[in-house]
Protein backbone atom coordinates (compact mmCIF):
# COMPACT_ATOMS: atom_id res chain seq x y z
CA UNK A 1 0.00 0.00 0.00
CA UNK A 2 1.44 3.47 -1.02
CA UNK A 3 0.34 6.01 1.07
CA UNK A 4 1.01 10.14 -0.92
CA UNK A 5 0.90 13.43 0.94
CA UNK A 6 0.42 15.94 -1.54
CA UNK A 7 -0.79 19.78 -1.32
CA UNK A 8 0.15 21.90 -3.92
CA UNK A 9 3.13 19.41 -5.58
CA UNK A 10 4.96 19.37 -2.32
CA UNK A 11 4.71 15.57 -1.32
CA UNK A 12 6.22 13.22 0.72
CA UNK A 13 5.63 9.62 0.19
CA UNK A 14 6.34 6.36 2.12
CA UNK A 15 5.07 2.61 1.80
CA UNK A 16 2.89 1.56 5.01
CA UNK A 17 4.16 -1.87 4.56
CA UNK A 18 7.70 -2.09 3.20
CA UNK A 19 8.59 0.11 6.20
CA UNK A 20 7.73 -2.65 8.47
CA UNK A 21 10.44 -4.75 6.61
CA UNK A 22 13.73 -5.92 8.81
CA UNK A 23 16.83 -4.69 7.79
CA UNK A 24 17.99 -8.16 6.74
CA UNK A 25 14.52 -8.55 4.18
CA UNK A 26 15.56 -4.79 2.31
CA UNK A 27 17.54 -4.89 -0.53
CA UNK A 28 20.77 -2.85 -0.93
CA UNK A 29 19.77 0.88 -2.66
CA UNK A 30 22.06 1.66 -6.02
CA UNK A 31 24.32 4.47 -5.27
CA UNK A 32 23.87 7.83 -7.05
CA UNK A 33 25.87 8.07 -9.80
CA UNK A 34 27.07 11.04 -8.49
CA UNK A 35 28.49 9.63 -5.20
CA UNK A 36 32.18 10.12 -4.57
CA UNK A 37 32.84 7.10 -1.64
CA UNK A 38 36.28 6.33 -2.00
CA UNK A 39 36.65 3.23 -4.41
CA UNK A 40 37.19 0.12 -2.87
CA UNK A 41 35.59 0.99 0.60
CA UNK A 42 32.64 -1.18 2.42
CA UNK A 43 29.43 0.85 3.25
CA UNK A 44 30.34 2.69 6.54
CA UNK A 45 27.88 2.82 9.28
CA UNK A 46 26.72 6.77 9.34
CA UNK A 47 26.55 9.99 6.65
CA UNK A 48 26.76 13.01 8.36
CA UNK A 49 24.59 15.30 5.94
CA UNK A 50 24.89 19.07 6.30
CA UNK A 51 23.05 21.19 4.27
CA UNK A 52 24.63 24.89 4.01
CA UNK A 53 23.78 28.39 2.41
CA UNK A 54 25.67 31.34 3.33
CA UNK A 55 27.10 29.23 6.98
CA UNK A 56 30.99 30.40 7.06
CA UNK A 57 29.79 32.55 9.99
CA UNK A 58 29.07 29.20 12.14
CA UNK A 59 30.77 26.47 9.53
CA UNK A 60 33.90 26.53 11.56
CA UNK A 61 32.83 25.68 15.01
CA UNK A 62 30.66 22.77 13.30
CA UNK A 63 33.88 21.55 11.04
CA UNK A 64 36.12 21.39 14.80
CA UNK A 65 33.70 19.14 16.53
CA UNK A 66 33.56 16.63 13.61
CA UNK A 67 36.88 16.09 13.37
CA UNK A 68 37.16 15.95 17.09
CA UNK A 69 34.57 12.53 17.04
CA UNK A 70 36.00 9.28 17.19
CA UNK A 71 36.18 6.68 14.92
CA UNK A 72 36.39 8.49 11.53
CA UNK A 73 36.36 5.80 9.29
CA UNK A 74 33.22 4.97 10.56
CA UNK A 75 31.64 7.62 8.99
CA UNK A 76 31.31 10.12 5.88
CA UNK A 77 30.43 14.00 5.92
CA UNK A 78 28.42 15.15 2.85
CA UNK A 79 28.23 18.81 2.71
CA UNK A 80 25.61 20.30 0.24
CA UNK A 81 26.54 23.66 -0.73
CA UNK A 82 23.17 25.12 -1.82
CA UNK A 83 24.85 28.01 -4.34
CA UNK A 84 26.66 29.86 -1.36
CA UNK A 85 27.64 32.94 -1.99
CA UNK A 86 30.25 33.68 0.90
CA UNK A 87 33.47 31.61 2.11
CA UNK A 88 31.03 27.95 2.67
CA UNK A 89 32.47 26.01 0.41
CA UNK A 90 36.47 27.36 0.34
CA UNK A 91 36.32 26.91 4.61
CA UNK A 92 34.62 23.47 3.95
CA UNK A 93 37.19 22.28 1.10
CA UNK A 94 40.78 23.58 3.25
CA UNK A 95 39.18 21.45 6.01
CA UNK A 96 38.28 18.33 3.61
CA UNK A 97 41.72 18.55 2.71
CA UNK A 98 42.80 16.36 5.16
CA UNK A 99 40.12 14.73 5.54
CA UNK A 100 39.45 11.82 3.11
CA UNK A 101 35.49 10.70 4.28
CA UNK A 102 34.31 14.55 4.11
CA UNK A 103 33.16 15.96 0.58
CA UNK A 104 31.35 18.37 -1.00
CA UNK A 105 28.61 18.27 -3.42
CA UNK A 106 27.48 22.14 -4.85
CA UNK A 107 24.69 22.87 -6.61
CA UNK A 108 22.21 25.64 -7.46
CA UNK A 109 20.37 27.68 -4.54
CA UNK A 110 17.25 25.09 -4.31
CA UNK A 111 16.42 25.75 -0.29
CA UNK A 112 17.13 23.35 2.43
CA UNK A 113 14.92 20.71 1.54
CA UNK A 114 16.48 19.77 -1.92
CA UNK A 115 20.02 20.15 -0.04
CA UNK A 116 19.03 17.61 1.91
CA UNK A 117 17.10 15.27 -0.62
CA UNK A 118 20.84 15.55 -2.53
CA UNK A 119 22.94 14.53 0.64
CA UNK A 120 20.39 11.82 1.09
CA UNK A 121 20.57 10.72 -2.69
CA UNK A 122 24.56 11.14 -2.30
CA UNK A 123 24.81 9.31 1.04
CA UNK A 124 26.60 5.75 1.54
CA UNK A 125 26.48 5.04 5.33
CA UNK A 126 23.87 2.97 6.63
CA UNK A 127 22.61 5.65 8.56
CA UNK A 128 21.88 9.28 7.64
CA UNK A 129 22.65 11.77 10.40
CA UNK A 130 21.08 15.51 9.49
CA UNK A 131 23.18 18.50 10.89
CA UNK A 132 22.89 21.39 10.57
CA UNK A 133 25.48 23.90 9.55
CA UNK A 134 24.89 26.45 12.62
CA UNK A 135 25.16 23.88 15.03
CA UNK A 136 27.35 21.15 16.60
CA UNK A 137 27.74 17.72 17.23
CA UNK A 138 29.23 16.63 20.69
CA UNK A 139 32.03 14.00 20.46
CA UNK A 140 32.03 12.74 23.50
CA UNK A 141 28.21 11.21 22.89
CA UNK A 142 29.00 9.65 19.42
CA UNK A 143 30.51 6.41 21.13
CA UNK A 144 27.46 5.01 22.22
CA UNK A 145 25.69 6.24 19.07
CA UNK A 146 27.99 3.67 17.20
CA UNK A 147 27.59 1.49 19.61
CA UNK A 148 23.58 1.20 19.36
CA UNK A 149 23.26 1.63 15.76
CA UNK A 150 25.46 -1.50 15.14
CA UNK A 151 21.67 -3.25 16.25
CA UNK A 152 19.93 -2.21 13.71
CA UNK A 153 17.17 -0.15 14.70
CA UNK A 154 15.63 1.76 11.88
CA UNK A 155 16.24 5.31 14.32
CA UNK A 156 18.70 6.06 16.75
CA UNK A 157 17.56 8.62 19.48
CA UNK A 158 19.28 10.33 21.73
CA UNK A 159 19.80 13.31 23.97
CA UNK A 160 20.71 17.17 23.03
CA UNK A 161 21.07 20.77 24.60
CA UNK A 162 19.63 23.97 23.66
CA UNK A 163 22.63 27.04 23.48
CA UNK A 164 23.19 30.27 22.65
CA UNK A 165 26.27 32.64 23.01
CA UNK A 166 28.45 29.37 23.79
CA UNK A 167 25.91 28.92 27.29
CA UNK A 168 23.46 25.76 27.58
CA UNK A 169 19.81 26.37 28.25
CA UNK A 170 18.80 22.81 29.44
CA UNK A 171 18.29 19.63 27.65
CA UNK A 172 15.59 18.73 25.08
CA UNK A 173 14.68 15.79 26.27
CA UNK A 174 13.81 16.27 30.25
CA UNK A 175 12.23 13.01 30.71
CA UNK A 176 12.69 9.17 31.47
CA UNK A 177 12.86 7.30 27.85
CA UNK A 178 13.34 3.74 27.61
CA UNK A 179 15.92 2.29 25.42
CA UNK A 180 14.31 0.81 23.03
CA UNK A 181 10.58 1.63 21.56
CA UNK A 182 8.64 0.55 19.13
CA UNK A 183 8.27 3.62 16.93
CA UNK A 184 4.01 3.99 17.35
CA UNK A 185 5.25 3.69 21.13
CA UNK A 186 7.73 6.12 21.44
CA UNK A 187 5.64 8.82 19.36
CA UNK A 188 2.78 8.21 22.10
CA UNK A 189 5.04 8.26 24.88
CA UNK A 190 6.98 11.97 23.59
CA UNK A 191 3.11 13.36 23.30
CA UNK A 192 2.27 12.60 26.42
CA UNK A 193 5.83 13.66 28.02
CA UNK A 194 5.11 17.20 26.28
CA UNK A 195 8.04 16.41 23.98
CA UNK A 196 7.76 15.53 20.60
CA UNK A 197 9.38 18.37 19.40
CA UNK A 198 10.19 16.89 15.62
CA UNK A 199 13.70 17.91 15.35
CA UNK A 200 15.38 15.94 12.37
CA UNK A 201 18.64 16.39 13.66
CA UNK A 202 18.09 14.25 17.18
CA UNK A 203 17.44 10.66 15.41
CA UNK A 204 20.06 8.96 12.89
CA UNK A 205 18.19 7.34 10.06
CA UNK A 206 18.42 3.64 8.57
CA UNK A 207 18.89 4.78 5.06
CA UNK A 208 17.63 1.71 3.15
CA UNK A 209 14.52 2.09 5.97
CA UNK A 210 13.99 6.09 3.95
CA UNK A 211 14.21 4.15 0.96
CA UNK A 212 11.83 1.95 1.37
CA UNK A 213 9.11 3.87 2.69
CA UNK A 214 10.14 6.55 -0.43
CA UNK A 215 10.58 9.49 2.49
CA UNK A 216 12.09 12.76 1.52
CA UNK A 217 12.12 16.40 2.54
CA UNK A 218 8.84 18.02 0.47
CA UNK A 219 10.83 21.11 -1.65
CA UNK A 220 9.37 24.51 -1.39
CA UNK A 221 8.60 23.95 2.28
CA UNK A 222 9.79 25.52 5.32
CA UNK A 223 9.58 23.21 8.20
CA UNK A 224 9.48 20.57 5.93
CA UNK A 225 10.91 18.00 8.83
CA UNK A 226 7.59 17.90 10.79
CA UNK A 227 6.16 15.54 8.55
CA UNK A 228 9.51 13.62 7.96
CA UNK A 229 9.78 12.65 11.33
CA UNK A 230 6.57 12.53 12.58
CA UNK A 231 6.39 9.37 9.45
CA UNK A 232 9.40 7.96 9.92
CA UNK A 233 8.75 8.01 13.56
CA UNK A 234 5.62 6.29 13.31
CA UNK A 235 6.49 3.62 10.79
CA UNK A 236 10.22 2.64 12.72
CA UNK A 237 9.68 -0.98 14.08
CA UNK A 238 12.56 -0.48 16.53
CA UNK A 239 13.87 2.78 17.58
CA UNK A 240 17.21 2.43 20.31
CA UNK A 241 17.34 5.86 22.83
CA UNK A 242 20.70 6.43 24.03
CA UNK A 243 20.54 8.47 27.07
CA UNK A 244 23.79 10.61 26.12
CA UNK A 245 24.01 14.39 25.14
CA UNK A 246 25.51 14.05 20.81
CA UNK A 247 23.88 17.26 19.26
CA UNK A 248 24.22 20.92 20.91
CA UNK A 249 21.08 22.84 18.75
CA UNK A 250 21.89 26.68 18.38
CA UNK A 251 19.10 29.15 19.06
CA UNK A 252 20.14 31.49 16.37
CA UNK A 253 18.26 34.75 16.01
CA UNK A 254 18.87 35.12 12.62
CA UNK A 255 17.50 31.91 11.74
CA UNK A 256 14.06 31.90 9.36
CA UNK A 257 12.24 30.21 11.84
CA UNK A 258 13.05 33.27 14.24
CA UNK A 259 12.77 35.73 11.75
CA UNK A 260 9.71 38.80 11.79
CA UNK A 261 10.41 39.68 8.22
CA UNK A 262 6.86 39.75 6.31
CA UNK A 263 7.67 37.76 3.65
CA UNK A 264 9.28 35.30 5.45
CA UNK A 265 6.15 35.06 8.02
CA UNK A 266 4.12 34.57 4.81
CA UNK A 267 6.05 31.73 3.63
CA UNK A 268 5.83 30.13 6.85
CA UNK A 269 2.17 30.65 6.82
CA UNK A 270 2.11 28.53 3.43
CA UNK A 271 4.47 25.74 4.48
CA UNK A 272 2.20 26.13 7.77
CA UNK A 273 -1.12 24.78 5.72
CA UNK A 274 0.49 22.17 3.95
CA UNK A 275 1.85 20.76 6.87
CA UNK A 276 -1.12 20.51 8.43
CA UNK A 277 -2.40 18.29 5.66
CA UNK A 278 0.34 15.84 5.86
CA UNK A 279 0.11 15.44 9.31
CA UNK A 280 -3.91 14.92 8.94
CA UNK A 281 -3.05 12.21 5.72
CA UNK A 282 -0.48 10.38 7.92
CA UNK A 283 -3.00 10.28 10.90
CA UNK A 284 -5.57 9.03 8.57
CA UNK A 285 -3.93 6.57 6.43
CA UNK A 286 -1.08 4.89 8.92
CA UNK A 287 -2.72 2.17 10.66
CA UNK A 288 -2.13 2.98 14.91
CA UNK A 289 -3.57 2.67 18.14
CA UNK A 290 -6.77 4.83 18.89
CA UNK A 291 -5.05 6.72 21.29
CA UNK A 292 -1.93 7.12 19.49
CA UNK A 293 -4.39 9.00 16.75
CA UNK A 294 -6.08 10.76 18.87
CA UNK A 295 -2.72 12.39 20.71
CA UNK A 296 -1.64 12.81 16.97
CA UNK A 297 -4.72 14.74 16.34
CA UNK A 298 -3.89 16.68 18.63
CA UNK A 299 -0.16 17.30 17.01
CA UNK A 300 -2.70 18.34 14.12
CA UNK A 301 -4.33 20.97 16.22
CA UNK A 302 -0.67 22.42 17.27
CA UNK A 303 0.69 22.76 14.28
CA UNK A 304 -2.79 24.25 12.69
CA UNK A 305 -2.65 27.43 15.69
CA UNK A 306 1.29 28.03 14.10
CA UNK A 307 -0.85 29.79 11.32
CA UNK A 308 -2.72 31.83 13.35
CA UNK A 309 0.43 32.57 15.59
CA UNK A 310 2.34 33.91 13.07
CA UNK A 311 -0.76 35.41 11.67
CA UNK A 312 -1.03 37.81 14.59
CA UNK A 313 2.80 39.03 13.62
CA UNK A 314 2.03 40.42 10.51
CA UNK A 315 2.18 44.22 10.18
CA UNK A 316 -0.16 44.50 7.39
CA UNK A 317 -4.05 43.96 7.44
CA UNK A 318 -3.69 43.04 3.99
CA UNK A 319 -1.53 40.15 4.81
CA UNK A 320 -3.61 38.81 7.48
CA UNK A 321 -6.88 38.97 4.97
CA UNK A 322 -4.96 36.95 3.01
CA UNK A 323 -4.54 34.12 5.80
CA UNK A 324 -7.97 34.73 6.29
CA UNK A 325 -8.99 34.18 3.42
CA UNK A 326 -6.96 31.07 2.43
CA UNK A 327 -8.05 29.75 5.85
CA UNK A 328 -12.01 30.09 4.12
CA UNK A 329 -11.14 28.62 1.15
CA UNK A 330 -9.14 25.93 2.00
CA UNK A 331 -11.71 24.59 4.73
CA UNK A 332 -9.02 24.97 6.74
CA UNK A 333 -10.90 26.08 9.88
CA UNK A 334 -13.48 23.76 9.33
CA UNK A 335 -10.81 21.03 9.67
CA UNK A 336 -8.88 22.38 12.53
CA UNK A 337 -12.56 22.15 14.51
CA UNK A 338 -12.62 18.57 13.28
CA UNK A 339 -9.38 17.46 14.84
CA UNK A 340 -9.74 19.03 18.33
CA UNK A 341 -13.47 16.75 18.54
CA UNK A 342 -12.49 15.55 22.26
CA UNK A 343 -9.69 17.94 22.91
CA UNK A 344 -11.72 20.34 25.31
CA UNK A 345 -8.66 22.28 26.01
CA UNK A 346 -7.61 22.19 22.52
CA UNK A 347 -10.75 23.47 21.04
CA UNK A 348 -11.10 26.49 23.87
CA UNK A 349 -7.76 27.89 22.26
CA UNK A 350 -8.98 27.43 19.14
CA UNK A 351 -12.00 28.94 19.79
CA UNK A 352 -9.69 31.54 20.79
CA UNK A 353 -7.14 32.28 18.01
CA UNK A 354 -10.57 31.81 15.29
CA UNK A 355 -12.43 34.56 17.44
CA UNK A 356 -9.79 36.83 17.34
CA UNK A 357 -9.51 35.94 13.38
CA UNK A 358 -13.14 36.48 12.71
CA UNK A 359 -12.86 32.44 11.92
CA UNK A 360 -15.20 31.68 14.81
CA UNK A 361 -18.74 31.50 12.58
CA UNK A 362 -17.01 28.64 10.55
CA UNK A 363 -16.88 26.13 13.33
CA UNK A 364 -18.75 25.91 16.39
CA UNK A 365 -18.51 27.91 19.51
CA UNK A 366 -18.96 25.04 22.13
CA UNK A 367 -15.15 25.09 22.46
CA UNK A 368 -15.20 28.16 24.78
CA UNK A 369 -17.82 26.56 27.09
Amino acid sequence: MQTAFRTGGSHIIFHALLCAAPASKLKPTPLNSSSQSPAGSSQRLLSIVTPAYNASEFLPALIETVAALPSPGAFEWVLVDDGSTDDTAALFEAAASSQPNWRMVKQANQGVAAARNRGLDDATGEYVWFVDADDLVVPSGFAALLAAAAERADLVAFQAVRFASGEAHGNVFMETKPQVAAGQDWVTLLIRQKEWRHFLWQYWYRRQFLHACEIRFAEGLIHEDIAVVTAAALNASRIRYVDQIAYRYRANPASLTNSRNEQRLMSRIDSYFVVVDQLRDINRRTSMRRDTRRLLQGEVVGQALQVFELAKQLRHAGSQRQVIDKARSGRFAQGLIADINGFKRLRQVAAMWLKQLGLLSIGTQQGTR
